[in-house]
């Protein structure tokens, strides 16, 4: 052998198989699911997971909130005492950090209005001597709640929600807002119409009221 020459490697010899090492497998872009992977990828940017968790999330109250009425008429006692709970931290909150913080009076006024409701109904107990003036005060706060209601769900969502607000794009918003919508409605219609998809039983089983429009579900007669 020439001292110049140098041996060749066992996987690379004649007469043996080059030795590989495995290849690697890596999805494509175009053939990966960003679903599945909670948009990891690097071809697509981190916002569209923030878009996703936050339209969910409202989603669900808004289908929630809008099948009550769809099926009930009314909202949900537990809904306001949630919205009390939500007003009333932000107020506290105001009023304890005031030094630090700037909040217009017009807003205070608003996150007082659950307060001032609950208050309301803990010195005066549904069903006092003046039943129809209390019916009628008790109508006035839970309308002047609903209509501010948007002006206090915004200040959470400023809050809780950082992520909407920074979307990169006015259309990411807009597609938000307008699927929540669209859930809602459907939500609404099936409240509306839930003689057309649950039965009376079906709210029994759930701990609910039966709506005035649910649909019995048929006994079969026993055979003679």
């Amino acid at each position: 052998m020439d001292a110049g020459t140098r041996p060749r490697p066992l996987d690379v010899m004649p007469g043996r198989k080059e030795i590989r090492p495995p290849q690697v497998v890596k999805f494509h872009p175009r053939v990966d699911d960003d679903l599945l992977t909670g948009f990891d990828g690097e071809h697509q940017p981190g916002e569209l997971r923030g878009f996703f968790a936050i339209t969910i999330a409202v989603s669900l109250l808004a289908w929630d909130v809008a099948f009550a009425l769809g099926a009930y008429h009314t909202v949900f006692y537990y809904r306001l005492l949630e919205i009390f709970v939500l007003s009333a931290v932000l107020l506290l909150g105001a009023l304890a950090l005031r030094r630090h913080l700037s909040v217009h009076p017009w807003m205070l006024a608003i996150l007082a209005l659950p307060v001032i409701w609950l208050a309301w109904r803990l010195i005066v107990p549904v069903g006092g001597r003046w039943a129809r003036t209390y019916r009628v005060i008790d109508i006035c706060l839970i309308a002047l709640i609903m209509v501010t209601l948007p002006v206090t769900l915004w200040a959470v969502a400023r809050i809780l929600a950082p992520d909407y607000f920074a979307l990169s794009t006015l259309r990411l918003r807009l597609v938000s807002v307008a699927i929540v919508v669209v859930v809602g409605i459907a939500g609404f219609l099936t409240g509306q119409f839930n003689n057309h998809v649950v039965t009376c039983q079906d709210f029994v089983v759930a701990g609910d009221d039966q709506p005035g429009n649910c649909r019995v579900r048929p006994t079969t007669s026993p055979r003679p």
